[in-house]
């Protein structure tokens, strides 16, 4: 699969443009972070937008690249009530958008009045495509907080 690597610049210049975007048309009361690929943004995100509450979930679906489990499994739970709260989910990319179908449910029947799904990107293909992202693409994504292959010379 081709892949396409993201710098901390390109990082940072999307989480602040997704930043413009919330203030202007949504702005949440809780951050809902992804965790792994969510968490930077989501941190980034709840600074910028003036210390908005942060929360977090961890649910796994991928084990490799193109590897995934059958179905997404939440393993942090969300914690606390979000009643009456507006909610921002937030993940790195919307993929098959099974993961984040799992989260926009959790949040709901957490009591959120409003729910709104925030990515710095999506596939064509997705599911869910989100509320605000950034861009679209069909490659793999390398993020600059994942590894980065190591070659070692013999």
């Amino acid at each position: 699969m081709d892949k396409v690597y993201l710098t901390w610049w390109q990082i940072d210049r999307a989480i602040f443009a997704l930043a413009d975007e919330l203030r202007k048309n949504f702005m949440p009361d809780v951050i809902v972070g992804i965790a792994r690929g969510g968490l930077i943004p989501a941190v980034r995100l709840s600074h910028i937008l003036g210390d908005v509450e942060l929360k977090v979930t961890d649910v796994k679906f991928y084990r490799d690249i193109g590897e995934r489990r059958e179905k997404p499994e939440i393993r942090i739970p969300l914690h606390g009530s979000l009643e009456g709260k507006k909610v921002a989910i937030v993940d790195d990319v919307s993929d098959t958008g099974k993961t984040l179908e799992v989260v926009i449910d959790e949040v709901k029947k957490a009591g959120a009045s409003e729910v709104k799904v925030v990515c710095l990107s999506m596939k064509p293909w997705t599911s869910v495509v989100p509320d605000f992202y950034v861009f679209r693409t069909d490659k793999w994504v390398v993020f600059p907080w994942e590894e980065f292959p190591v070659v070692v010379r013999e």
